[in-house]
């Protein structure tokens, strides 16, 4: 968890009728939680503009999560957070800061699906350049890892999680390409069949190329490391021919070649610690999109 600040402030300027941001950032900067609260508050911001409404009520829930990150860093289990946590999401739609937390707790909790949907939310909140301004955004490295973790939850999760939330698919956020995605498209045992639910992941996968439309694509399988590691190989190879024999028949309308890696490259998890071998094992099995506009 990182702390926010509020030293830059594009929408806070002399020509907005608006001075409920410019109070609330004021107020961030000074520790004054109870102060952004107030100056979000519905009356105060009645002179703002939706977005400026908006972007107070985040400035104030950082105001919130610096203190929840304070108590944290001091020690507190951030888990005892999460009511209030989910409350300041439930009024405001993030920021960031606070989805990103709330995917940690649920993380923590092996709630893979839940946490996943969360680590998505932060990343395409971040990314929203208008409710998060560069002041308030993450950096590179983090918009990477936020990447990494809804991959991460995706793979763990027992039932499909989208590639998107809100809107349509992206592979590049704030600027940062993000070129590989690793899929849950699931297949029946030893076999290049897709489970109902690999098939659920394949339509969302074909949706998000629809939204996206890379001019070419490659489809990496992966195998975990039981069976040999000829067959492994075969296999991940016939995997990923399958996604994409029918990311063809679905429409997708680009170039694409298909590359088997069998058991050569397991997935590297955020923490290998917190799974048991059938788990990492599920983790290696995926087929990853590399893509190319």
């Amino acid at each position: 968890m990182i702390f926010a600040s509020a030293v830059l402030l594009p929408l806070a300027n002399q020509a907005s009728a608006c001075d409920a941001l410019a109070k609330a950032s004021e107020a961030l900067n000074e520790g004054d939680e109870a102060g952004a609260r107030s100056a979000a508050a519905q009356q105060s911001t009645k002179a703002c503009s939706d977005t400026e409404a908006a972007l107070t009520r985040r400035v104030a829930a950082l105001a919130t999560f610096n203190r929840i990150a304070n108590a944290v860093g001091g020690g507190a289990p951030l888990e005892t957070f999460q009511i209030e946590l989910e409350a300041v999401r439930n009024d405001g739609g993030g920021p960031w800061q606070i989805l990103d937390a709330l995917g940690d707790i649920d993380r923590a909790r092996k709630k893979y699906e839940s946490a996943a949907t969360y680590y998505q939310q932060a990343l395409e909140d971040a990314a929203n350049e208008q409710l998060t301004p560069d002041w308030m955004a993450p950096d590179n490295a983090y918009i990477l890892r936020l990447d990494r973790l809804a991959s991460e939850m995706r793979l763990a999760a027992a039932r499909p999680v989208k590639l998107a939330m809100r809107g349509a698919c992206k592979f590049s956020y704030r600027g940062v390409s993000i070129r590989k995605k690793a899929t849950p498209v699931r297949y029946v045992f030893g076999t290049a069949e897709f489970t109902p639910e690999g098939l659920q992941s394949a339509k969302d996968l074909f949706e998000c190329l629809k939204s996206a439309k890379p001019a070419s694509i490659t489809l990496i399988g992966h195998t975990d490391p039981v069976g040999s590691a000829e067959a492994n190989k075969t296999l991940s190879l016939a995997r990923a021919e399958a996604l994409a024999h029918y990311l063809v028949d679905a429409g997708y309308k680009g170039t694409w070649t298909t590359v088997g890696k069998g058991e050569e490259e397991p997935f590297k998890p955020d923490d290998p610690s917190a799974y048991d071998e059938a788990m990492l094992h599920q983790l290696d099995r995926r087929v990853e999109v590399d893509v190319e506009k």
